[in-house]
């Protein structure tokens, strides 16, 4: 067991916290989060983090870790989850890594790049060279083909500050965990019960209380800049309590914008880490689970 990391992913509303619960009755598991947004306090019902109770029953990692105002990224996410699971590993407990992020899992899979920090000054000069330069000769001088003015500042700030394009890092990435054994389970429920999920969940956020979650951090001011504010949900909230849409509208947007990202995630997995087994329902994944751990 000392070696071995279980994954649980798929899509929003797919079930994954409940199948991470429901093995933990059979198995001395920890459970650590690889959701971008529910790394985050401020949201914890909107971004559909585990209820108190039920973080209670099992330890859980990285759930409500950062500040609102606080940044993430995957390498950020990748040290802190390196001293859980070696933490984890001493004490004899196996690691369960739940989320939908696919970026986050890939790299703990599959190893990231040592990219250098980069210097604010470099930053803003990169910032700088895009907004005067534009799209296409960006393109040219950052050595990317990238189409975004965010990857492709990132792209030129790489290229600035260590004098080697982004690609060369890309290509030299170093695993976290080269001699872990990973079991990889994917969620990938039928479409039509996934946005039907997606719907329902959203509704009994409302019931739950999301609507004061989202008051309380627009009070503060928060900027659109941050990235919590990508919960789904958070401006269709916002938009309502100011009066801009009505509450039907609010659920209608935020439903379709759910189930967009339902399926955008449903996309990602089918095509990426190859390396995993694949279940319709949870049912099914939790039979998979305890015969073979």
């Amino acid at each position: 067991m000392s070696q071995r990391i279980v994954i649980i992913s798929g899509p929003t509303a797919s079930g994954k916290s409940g199948l991470a619960l429901e093995m933990a009755q059979a198995k001395d598991i920890a459970i650590i989060n690889a959701d971008s947004l529910q790394i985050y306090a401020g949201l914890p019902i909107l971004s559909s983090q585990p209820s108190a109770s039920e973080q209670q029953q099992v330890q859980h990692f990285l759930y409500s870790h950062l500040q609102p105002i606080e940044s993430s990224s995957v390498a950020n996410w990748l040290k802190l989850v390196k001293s859980i699971v070696q933490e984890l590993w001493s004490a004899n407990k196996l690691p369960v890594i739940v989320g939908g992020s696919g970026m986050y899992i890939s790299k703990l899979v599959d190893g990231i790049s040592e990219i250098p920090e980069i210097a604010p000054h470099i930053k803003e000069q990169a910032r700088q060279t895009y907004e005067e330069i534009g799209r296409e000769k960006m393109q040219e001088i950052a050595q990317s083909d990238a189409l975004d003015k965010q990857r492709l500042t990132r792209a030129y700030e790489v290229l600035l500050q260590t004098g080697q394009p982004l690609y060369f890092w890309h290509n030299n990435q170093k695993k976290i965990f080269p001699d872990a054994q990973f079991i990889h389970v994917n969620l990938n429920p039928d479409r039509e019960k996934l946005y039907k999920n997606c719907n329902l969940r959203f509704d009994l956020m409302l019931k739950n209380g999301a609507l004061e979650e989202v008051r309380k951090l627009a009070d503060k001011g928060i900027g659109d800049d941050l990235q919590i504010t990508k919960t789904l949900g958070f401006y269709e909230i916002r938009d309502f309590l100011v009066g801009k849409i009505s509450q039907e509208k609010m659920s209608e947007i935020a439903q379709q914008k759910t189930r967009n990202y339902a399926k955008r995630q449903l996309t990602w997995f089918r095509h990426q880490l190859p390396q995993k087994y694949v279940f319709s329902d949870s049912k099914a994944a939790l039979n998979f689970l305890r015969y073979e751990i």
